[in-house]
This record gives structure tokens, sequence and C-alpha cells, in this order.
């Protein structure tokens, strides 16, 4: 075929660029770059498997075999997290929601009262804003305590709780999109609870941000309990290293949890992170005016 050494030349070339990406992704926890990678590995991938037959035809074969390996490499793992366990909560559960607000959307009560109905005894919030707070009052109101501290204009961050506090322990990390205070539950004791909105991945700041959030983290005694807007999918770096840093791990099955994503890309950048050897189940609840779902998790701490 007269257009067969074009087809492979274009092969070459796409697969090189895709295991660029693929590799650059998985340096996530290190590179700024490598961050931002993560959020096109599943596609990335996905087009590596597609093109392992079309170099099996085109040849050289010996792209077929390396290109599959990629392919693996880069989703395997996804695999392994989209298939994770999500079994009801057994014993005794404790539930957060955690939900992106949307600053200005409308209408306000409906998302209010869907979240009064979930009945967690947790809430992590972003983007509170004035709007917010004057139409969702009712949600507000209805938790006895709240914390709230200052991000972007009028896109703060929350943790809202009707479990008992320890006093003194409430804090915000200025200028990092991070609440957090320590609360108690009945048969797990203390535990933190951390609202973080991540900036933007590269170019922009999510990476410095997500040094000063991980020091803080680092310095928290354990168990720590984690909701939030990531900016980043669930295996990119910044996740991996917060997980890391609080002893925690992402709960339940990743999952799209935002209006743009797709079903060939997939932006599970709403997370709940939970201390190693937690159970339970994490429930997708619906938009409602935001441009996040929510996330309710049934948590069994270890």
């Amino acid at each position: 075929m007269v257009l067969k050494p074009v087809f492979r030349s274009c092969a070459v070339w796409l697969s090189w660029a895709l295991i660029a990406v693929v590799a650059l992704g998985l340096t996530g926890t290190v590179f700024a770059l490598g961050n931002s990678m993560a959020v096109i590995r599943f596609p990335a991938g996905l087009l590596l498997l597609i093109l392992t037959p079309a170099h099996l035809w085109l040849g050289p074969r010996r792209y077929a075999l390396f290109v599959g390996v990629a392919a693996a490499v880069a989703l395997l793992p996804l695999a392994n997290g989209y298939f994770k366990p999500n079994d009801p909560c057994e014993g005794t559960c404790l539930t957060l929601y955690q939900k992106n607000l949307m600053s200005k959307s409308w209408p306000r009560e409906p998302l209010a009262q869907e979240m009064i109905g979930a009945d967690a005894e947790i809430v992590t919030l972003q983007e509170v804003s004035d709007h917010n707070l004057k139409f969702m009052a009712a949600l507000f109101d209805h938790y006895p305590f709240s914390v709230i501290c200052p991000f972007r204009p009028n896109q703060d961050v929350a943790v809202l709780t009707s479990l008992p506090v320890v006093e003194d322990t409430a804090f915000c990390l200025e200028g990092a999109g991070m609440a957090g205070v320590m609360v108690l539950h009945p048969n797990h004791g203390s535990i933190w609870v951390i609202s973080i909105h991540l900036e933007w991945p590269f170019p922009f700041e999510q990476f410095e941000q997500m040094k000063r959030v991980e020091e803080k983290l680092e310095a928290l005694d354990q168990p720590i309990l984690i909701g939030g807007d990531f900016n980043m999918v669930t295996w990119g770096g910044s996740v991996s290293r917060l997980a890391r840093a609080a002893g925690n791990t992402p709960f339940g099955p990743y999952r799209n949890t935002h209006m743009f994503g797709q079903k060939f890309l997939p932006l599970s950048i709403d997370n709940v992170l939970v201390p190693e050897g937690s159970t339970g189940q994490l429930e997708r609840r619906p938009r409602l005016a935001s441009d996040h779902m929510g996330l309710l998790a049934r948590i069994a701490l270890p």
C-alpha cells in the first residue's frame, strides 16, 4: 500500500508523544508538569492500546510490544482504582459529604435541602461565597459548628459538623485553601477533619500550594479525614503526596465528579481521603446547579 509508510510514520510519532505524556504523568509527585500530565493519562493510555494492533499491521512489530507495555503501565493502575470495592459500610460508620458549591450558582435551596437530607456528620465545602451563605442559610444553620476560611475572592473553604469539637483546634491555613478542626466521634475518638481547595495545576500554582498543605498535614496527629476539590485527578501527584502526608488513601472507586468530565476523559477531581485500612461506601450525589457532583462517604475507620 502506497500510504502504508505514511501511516507507519504517523503511528510511530503519535506513539512516542503519548508515551511521553504517560511517562511525565508518572513523575507528578516530583514535577509540576508531570502532575498536570496525569489529567490526560487515561485517554493517552486508551490511544496507546488502540495503536498496539495498528503497529502489528504497520510494522515494525517490536513497536507493538513496546506500545502495548506502555498502555498497560498507563491503564492497569487506573483500572484497579475504578474497580475498588464500594460495599455498604458495616459497623459504626462516620458520614462525610464533600461538595464544591460553585460560588454564584442558582437556585441554592434544593442543594441545601439535599445536603441536609443526607444527614452527614461532617460536611467539607469549597467556593463558599456570600451568595451561598445567604441562599443556603438553612444548611449553615443546620450544623452547630462551622469553620470558614478565606481563599480566593468569595470562594472560601469550610468544615461543618454536628459532632463535638475539641476547643481551640479550628484553624485556617492562610491563602492555601485549607480549613480544619478536630472533632470527637463517640466510637472513634478524636479525628482531624480537613477541607481543601487546590488551585489549577501547572502552569498555575497548585504544586506550590500543595507543598504548604502537605507540611501542615504532616504536622497533625492522625487520624485525618480530608474532603476537597483537588483540581487534580485521584491518581495525580498532588493527591498522592497529600494522602501520604496524612497517612491516608483515596476513598472509594475513581469516579468523574465534574460537569466537563467525559467517558474517555474522566475528571475525578473531588476526592475524600481516609486513613489506611478504612472501608465503606462512596456515593456520587447530584450537581444541583453546581459544576461539581457531591460525594457522600460512609466510612468505617480502622
